[in-house]
């Protein structure tokens, strides 16, 4: 099992769910399963990837928080006059998580926005990586500006205590079109101490080292 979390809004933790999702599933033969535990600004996410993976479950279970608008989570919250307590939102999410990660050989579970979003009160999404005990894998973009998001993204989840496998590069900016990228992803590499397990270019062309995802 997996979180998979991202340096920042859009950079595609959905298409990368979707991505090793169908290669574990079509090309791997693992039976898959997908949880998005809290999804803002409609249900899209959460139906990608039930419709991808063919999944039976009914979106409540797949996505057992869901808020209307495009806003981090505890501004939804706040906005829609979504009254509910932190304590619910965790009881909610685990009773999926469990139903899930029972029924299915492996599960990935994404987040919603970057790390350190706040979901209700004091509760962070890194927050919630930690509370269902999960390695973290984060999405990164290859342009100018992901050497710094990328790197406070590392060092927040590792001082929430969190493991983090690697980092997956997700080509929203051609590879062709940034300048010495190779030499970004060194950087990323050696000052966050850290391996690029991926490159996804498209649903198609990616190089990602699923063995290290499944260990």
């Amino acid at each position: 099992m997996i979180f998979i979390t991202g340096t920042d809004t859009g950079v595609g933790k959905t298409y990368v769910s979707s991505v090793i999702g169908s290669h574990l599933k079509y090309k791997m033969n693992i039976d898959v399963g997908y949880l998005k535990p809290v999804e803002t600004g409609g249900i899209q996410d959460t139906l990608t990837l039930k419709n991808t993976l063919n999944l039976p479950e009914d979106l409540s279970i797949l996505n057992p928080i869901n808020l209307k608008n495009p806003l981090s989570p505890n501004i939804a919250f706040e906005v829609e006059g979504y009254n509910i307590s932190l304590e619910e939102i965790k009881e909610r999410i685990k009773r999926s998580f469990d139903t899930l990660s029972k029924k299915y050989q492996y599960l990935i579970v994404e987040g919603a926005g970057g790390v350190a979003v706040p979901i209700k009160d004091n509760f962070l999404m890194s927050d919630l990586i930690k509370f269902l005990d999960l390695p973290a894998v984060v999405v990164s973009r290859p342009n100018l500006g992901t050497i710094n998001h990328t790197l406070l993204t590392l060092e927040h989840l590792r001082n929430k205590g969190i493991d983090v496998k690697g980092v997956i590069i997700n080509c929203i900016t051609k590879l062709e079109e940034v300048p010495y990228y190779e030499k970004t992803f060194e950087t990323i590499e050696r000052y966050g101490n850290v391996e690029i397990l991926g490159v996804v270019k498209s649903r198609e062309d990616y190089n990602i080292q699923f063995e290290k995802l499944l260990e």
